[in-house]
């Protein structure tokens, strides 16, 4: 497993914070479970190249491919594994093209581009000479893209034909997280909490990429939040913002820490909710993600203005300052 990072790149604000336009948080902001998965899908783990494939041209697309993936190009990354899908079927190597398709259907799923992912995946499960271990990767990614395109009971269908098969801990990990995603999307929690909890053993979970435990940590945080408990949802939100930090996926981390945010406000912890806004939002100003990062500061601010004179307010004008300042530096 290389190195989880997600790169960004920075992105012009015309920041301006009007005091009159700040509005609380309240019930609006929501990262939902949907959200964290399908980065959390993407975040390095794309498959390796098949172990017997040698061809030249195929090997050379598909590191071009994990390099761009790697590195957040996944437009770029989506175009270099269908250089490898056109090679691979030039050699009719059923492998090396289901290799090129999972890896291409992860960046076009990033892309937000589900039906063409689908298409990828559709094509290589068509082949019967796959093997084993690339068929339930093509499960997996397949059923990640019929969720995207809205199809739950493809999505749950795909599911059970993994399932089926006895994969390795990795690959049951997304099939649980997904399962629950859609179970909870579509009004089930205690449905959605049953599909973590079927999923893999703790101690294998301990095993899995932290970007996979960050995104089960936020889907309980989720399904906490539904069931009405918020202070419960802030402990797997925190949870879930370190192991992005592990992972090195920091806009992850911050928009955990914004939703741990939403559920402190919940549980009436304004001070917590406050705090955890600033360490966002200058997280993602950090980053570059400048819009995202005053969305964050103005939800604190309007936090800030129940406690005038406290050291949150304090922090969060300072920032606000700073934001400012940084802005007419770089126009």
């Amino acid at each position: 497993m290389r190195r989880e990072r997600s790169e960004v790149r920075g992105q012009g604000s015309g920041f301006r914070v009007q005091r009159s336009e700040v509005r609380g948080q309240g019930s609006g902001f929501i990262v939902r479970g949907v959200a964290v998965l399908a980065v959390m899908l993407l975040a390095g783990c794309a498959t390796p190249p098949a172990p017997q494939v040698t061809d030249e041209d195929w090997v050379s697309h598909v590191t071009t491919g994990r390099g761009l993936y790697a590195r957040g190009d996944y437009r770029r990354g989506a175009s270099a594994f269908e250089r490898a899908q056109v090679r691979a079927r030039a050699m009719d190597d059923a492998n090396a093209l289901a290799v090129a398709a999972v890896n291409r259907a992860q960046c076009l799923l990033a892309e937000d581009q589900p039906g063409e992912a689908r298409t990828a995946i559709e094509e290589a499960l068509a082949d019967p000479r796959v093997s084993r271990e690339r068929r339930m990767e093509l499960l997996a990614a397949g059923a990640r893209a019929d969720w995207g395109v809205g199809d739950a009971p493809a999505a749950l269908a795909r599911l059970a034909e993994l399932q089926a098969m006895t994969p390795p801990a990795l690959l049951r990990a997304q099939a649980a997280l997904l399962h629950s995603e859609i179970q909870l999307a579509q009004g089930d929690a205690a449905a959605a909490a049953k599909a973590l909890a079927d999923g893999p053993k703790p101690n294998e979970w301990q095993r899995v990429p932290a970007s996979l435990r960050a995104a089960r940590a936020g889907q309980q945080a989720s399904i906490a939040a539904v069931g009405g408990d918020p202070a419960a949802a802030v402990t797997h939100w925190d949870e879930a913002a370190r192991l992005w930090q592990q992972a090195d996926r920091l806009p992850e981390m911050a928009r955990a820490l914004a939703a741990g945010a939403q559920q402190a406000q919940a549980a009436g912890d304004a001070a917590g909710a406050g705090e955890r806004l600033y360490r966002a939002a200058r997280s993602l100003w950090a980053q570059g993600v400048q819009p995202e990062a005053v969305a964050r500061l103005q939800e604190g601010l309007a936090i800030a203005e129940q406690m005038p004179d406290s050291p949150l307010a304090k922090k969060l004008a300072a920032l606000y300052v700073t934001f400012q300042a940084e802005q007419r530096l770089n126009k």
